[in-house]
């Protein structure tokens, strides 16, 4: 999938999750409907200052509007941290990561 695509999907999604509609997304961004429009379907690229705001607006991380990349290293972090409790959270997962990160390091 095309990353502009994904974008205003993401945008789409977490406007609909927030009750709005594009023109009260607009208001907010100080745009036009037709500019939100644009993005969610993908015909006009989002800036990261747009971005920026539109993760302010919507309350979500700026991360939201990027695919996750996955590699082996996160699969084995995911399976550890399944293991560890069932209720680890996203900022626990970064955390993890950072730790296995720093391990690594060390031993090079």
């Amino acid at each position: 999938m095309e990353l502009n695509n994904f974008v205003g999907e993401q945008i789409k999604k977490w406007r609909l999750v927030r009750n709005m509609n594009q023109e009260e997304l607009a208001e907010r961004l100080n745009t036009t409907k037709q500019t939100v429009s644009r993005y969610e379907k993908g015909e006009r690229k989002a800036n990261q200052d747009v971005l920026f705001e539109l993760a302010k607006i919507l309350n979500v991380s700026i991360n939201e509007f990027f695919p996750k990349l996955e590699n082996k290293s996160d699969k084995k972090i995911e399976t550890l941290a399944a293991h560890i409790d069932d209720d680890v959270t996203d900022e626990e997962m970064d955390e993890i990561r950072n730790y296995i990160e720093y391990i690594k390091m060390k031993r090079k």
